[in-house]
This record gives C-alpha cells, sequence and structure tokens, in this order.
C-alpha cells in the first residue's frame, strides 16, 4: 500500500476503497493466491488452506 498510517487514516472512505483494491489486485497480480483486509480474516484463509491441503487440492486464488 505504501502509505503511513496518518496518510491512510487522512483519506475518505472512497480513497481507502480504492487503495486497498489496487493493492489487491497488484498482489493477485504478482501470484497471491489470498488476500485478506483485516487480520479478523486470517483464520478462515488459513483453514480454507488447510481444507485444500487435506484434499490434495492445489490452491487456488481468492479473496
Amino acid at each position: 500500500m505504501g502509505l503511513a498510517q496518518e496518510e491512510y487514516n487522512s483519506l475518505s472512505q472512497f480513497e481507502k476503497e480504492e487503495v486497498i483494491q489496487k493493492t489487491e489486485d497488484v498482489f493477485l497480480k504478482n501470484g497471491a493466491d489470498f488476500t485478506i483486509r483485516t487480520f479478523s480474516e486470517l483464520p478462515q484463509v488459513i483453514e480454507k488452506i488447510n481444507i485444500l491441503i487435506n484434499e490434495g487440492k492445489g490452491i487456488h486464488r481468492s479473496r
């Protein structure tokens, strides 16, 4: 994202969403299999990864 916390906090909600979406797009374009917007989403992603591994499936890109 490349913004200091103060810079991010000064953005409007629309600008924040725009920056977050651009950041997510860059990560996915460069090979990320998953992205999260908050740490609260992390356990769900870990669970999904573990399920895919246990099923012998590859990881598919997802948000």
